[in-house]
């Protein structure tokens, strides 16, 4: 449950950074296309795979956003007891379970679309892409402070001195 937490958190952060390190807003359409080009390209998703798969999968993404704006809706409320706490954690763990079956559905479905090779692919893709935007959050982060510059790629090997001649 905190794994697919965390993830979803850290998509969403690093979507929000990404936006603020071109200095634009966030343009989900802009994104999703991105996101589309990305999965298309890496599971090989002939043209008509990629029109029979992304209604479906946009439509997953969005259920799965509602869940995760209810979890986080969850999260920022505060308990002051322990029997409220508990009742707290039986409805996020409630709610991740629901992520997890909307998942398995939704898999099930894209396999009636596209091939399960090409479904495992694009799952694949999907998290691949997660991590590059991830990857570009953090180096975002490190190179791109206020008042700092960026460090200079450091050399693959070491180089080595030139022998001196006698």
């Amino acid at each position: 449950m905190k794994k697919t937490l965390f993830m979803i958190i850290m998509a969403l952060m690093a979507i929000t950074a990404t936006a603020e390190q071109e200095d634009k807003k966030f343009d989900p359409r802009k994104f999703r296309s991105e996101q589309e080009a990305f999965i298309t390209k890496e599971a090989k998703l002939s043209a008509k795979e990629a029109a029979a798969f992304f209604p479906l999968f946009w439509e997953m993404q969005d259920k799965q956003r509602a869940l995760f704006h209810q979890q986080m809706k969850l999260a920022r409320q505060q308990t002051t007891n322990d029997k409220d706490a508990a009742k707290q954690i039986d409805e996020m763990d409630e709610l991740e379970l629901r992520m997890v079956k909307l998942k398995i559905q939704y898999h099930s479905k894209f396999c009636k679309v596209i091939p399960a090779q090409k479904v495992k692919l694009c799952i694949k893709a999907e998290e691949r892409h997660k991590r590059n935007i991830m990857d570009k959050l953090v180096r975002g982060h490190k190179t791109n402070k206020p008042g700092t510059q960026p460090k200079p790629n450091k050399p693959t090997k070491p180089v080595k001195p030139q022998a001196q001649r006698r």
